[in-house]
């Protein structure tokens, strides 16, 4: 059962990235985004002249997220002081191409970070303690959030 939560989760991600990009092309955004650690699901993303890194999720079941710690896996590259990521927590979307989820900014998750850990050292969102401000329910929410 595990693996295929994984496989749907894969999935789920590589979906929202392809419709990302085609999303951009439209909107002519000249952007790249590049995968920069596999295990963290951390991507870098330029846009508008600006350097985002995201934090790409799905969720691993009905009510809950497990994600390593962003601020383990950002610290290799630059000071945090002069970088803007996010985490991007991706649920099922209804729709195709429109995503659903969670987009929590880097100042945000900090200081909400009350989240438990689990034995593998993953932090275990619950969909519960996720404030609706976050939510995106669409590319137009979602570009807001990240306030492009």
């Amino acid at each position: 059962m595990k693996e295929v939560l994984t496989e749907a989760s894969k999935t789920l991600v590589d979906e929202f990235l392809l419709n990302l990009k085609t999303i951009l092309e439209q909107k002519r955004f000249r952007s790249d985004l590049k995968l920069i650690r596999r295990h963290s699901k951390l991507y870098r993303f330029y846009i508008k002249n600006k350097t985002h890194f995201l934090f790409i999720h799905a969720s691993r079941g009905k009510e809950f997220f497990e994600i390593p710690s962003p601020g383990q896996e950002i610290s290799h590259f630059v000071s945090s002081e002069n970088m803007d990521w996010v985490v991007i927590l991706l649920k099922e979307p209804e729709g195709k191409n429109h995503p659903l989820g969670f987009l929590i900014p880097r100042d945000d998750f900090i200081k909400k970070s009350g989240f438990a850990m689990n034995r593998m050292g993953l932090m275990r969102i619950k969909k519960k303690d996720l404030s609706l401000k976050y939510q995106f329910i669409n590319w137009d929410t979602f570009f807001q959030l990240l306030n492009l």
